[in-house]
């Protein structure tokens, strides 16, 4: 990954209705079929790469806290243990796109202690402030504004702009209190709410001709249903405001952030094609495998998709890399000439010849068997 490449984050749940007795498994809530089910809760990052490359980089599996005064906070502390393990691989300064669940400042600021760059959908209660000179005596304020006020005042700005699939405007020195290291009158350390500037940059999803949405749908909040209201995203009007610590580059944040409905398709190709809720066995080693084979195997249909796109040929779905490669049968036998003895020859079906690149990219040059070696030997547990 290079500078400017967008990590999203994200989480879903993997419901198993007739396994109660798979571990991590608890009793939540699904906001998308509006029921109680037992579930998994997945975390998982994303990797949206800028030549147009994408593939899953990492998930984790959340547990139950045991003290229900931490439950909230227990998913921010899985995320960050999951960005730490991608600083120790990438040095670059990355953007982290999120939902509005993530709108947490002690997560904001460890993000940003690692290098990275931040973008969630700001919730109705974002306490948000813009920044004024009094014109007589020319002393600084900062003047509290709700994000639906600020959407407001944007909207006739994002209506005048024709001929883009999503509009949007950045909003000027706006502020937003966040805690901060310092130290009191007894010289002692403590933490204090300091005003930081953050860029605030309000977007909307225009029409196209036919009179459909080019980017990802409006979250929208069924009035019958009792939802926590600082859980609810900020909207007028189908247009909502995105906050990032970039206020040097607010061209860059709506960018960053049409890429996170990626994440989305991804959750969604696991659980219709590859199977993410086929998995029904009580043992922990057994979902692991499970879920480690399914992202590897999105991430190689991820990489054929972008191949092919790159190369200038023809584009093949993600369902049809699928049906091609994944799902073909094969047959392996001895290479029948005498000058191919040591040779294995596999026989695949038609569909797979496009992918035949694949193969030879990443297929061993080299295979060896050896006689046994107790000191290179692993023993294999009664179990496996």
């Amino acid at each position: 990954m290079v500078d400017r490449d967008v990590l999203a984050l994200d989480d879903t749940h993997v419901p198993h209705p007739y396994a109660k007795g798979i571990p991590f498994l608890y009793w939540l809530y699904d906001s998308s079929n509006k029921v109680y089910t037992g579930t998994m809760n997945i975390v998982a990052l994303h990797a949206v790469r800028n030549n147009g490359m994408e593939y899953p980089w990492s998930y984790a599996i959340w547990t139950k806290p045991e003290s229900d005064a931490d439950k909230k906070q227990s998913k921010l502390e899985l995320a960050w243990q999951m960005l730490q393990t991608v600083r120790k691989q990438v040095t670059c300064r990355l953007w982290v796109v999120m939902d509005r669940w993530y709108f947490s400042k002690p997560f904001l600021l460890q993000c940003e202690s690692a290098n990275f760059d931040w973008v969630p959908k700001a919730k109705r209660n974002t306490q948000l402030f813009r920044r004024m000179i009094e014109p007589g005596t020319a002393r600084e304020r900062f003047v509290p504004l709700r994000p639906k006020d600020l959407i407001r005042e944007a909207h006739p700005m994002l209506m005048a702009q024709t001929n883009v699939d999503v509009a949007s405007v950045a909003c000027e020195d706006i502020y937003m209190k966040r805690p901060k290291a310092s130290v009191n009158r007894r010289v002692q350390p403590c933490t204090k709410m300091k005003y930081t500037r953050v860029a605030a940059v309000v977007g909307k999803p225009m029409k196209s001709k036919n009179d459909q949405t080019a980017s990802e749908p409006s979250e929208l909040v069924n009035p019958n249903e009792p939802v926590e209201t600082e859980e609810v995203a900020a909207e007028y009007k189908g247009a909502y405001l995105l906050v990032s610590n970039r206020y040097d580059a607010p061209s860059e944040v709506i960018g960053a952030w049409l890429k996170r409905w990626k994440i989305e398709v991804l959750f969604r190709t696991a659980k219709q094609e590859l199977g993410m809720l086929g998995c029904h066995s009580p043992n922990e080693n057994h979902i692991h495998a499970h879920m480690t084979l399914l992202f590897t195997a999105e991430t190689l249909v991820r990489y054929i998709t972008w191949q092919q796109k790159t190369a200038g040929e023809e584009d093949c779905t993600h369902g049809q890399v699928i049906r091609n490669l994944i799902c073909i049968r094969c047959r392996t036998r001895q290479a029948a000439r005498q000058n191919e003895q040591d040779s294995i020859v596999i026989d695949l079906d038609t569909p797979a010849k496009q992918f035949a690149i694949l193969i030879r990219k990443f297929w061993s040059t080299k295979l060896e068997l050896r006689w046994f070696e107790p000191t290179n030997t692993q023993l294999l547990r009664a179990t496996a």
